[in-house]
């Protein structure tokens, strides 16, 4: 197939539409997150623990959707590399001592 047509094309695009959407709703979740920080407005408690799991989850969301918009136009040797990678990634967001780990390595 060619390099501007295709299958992987399309489905290139929906990814690309997909992270630039996830990354604009992050955006405005850190920015609501922050500015009720400073000044109360959402009160309720629902409201704050969804903004608190998109902005934990976005990011991950976010390197997965453009990762695999990465992988679909190369060779099958790097989309199984960055498939794998995405799955131990996403599995140790399972184990509530990784990421502490990861944060006393870094800054001990």
């Amino acid at each position: 197939m060619s390099e501007n047509g295709g299958l992987g094309a399309g489905v290139q695009k929906v990814f690309d539409i997909l992270a630039k959407l996830c990354a604009f709703v992050l955006i405005v979740a850190y920015v609501v997150y922050a500015i009720n920080a400073n000044w109360t407005f959402i009160n309720n408690d629902t409201v704050l623990n969804i903004i608190k799991y998109i902005i934990y989850y976005g990011p991950l969301i976010i390197v997965s959707l453009v990762a695999i918009e990465f992988a679909i136009r190369r060779n099958i040797v790097v989309q199984i590399l960055i498939y794998l990678l995405l799955a131990v990634m996403i599995i140790f967001q399972f184990f509530p001592g990784t990421w502490d780990s990861i944060i006393n390595t870094i800054n001990p």
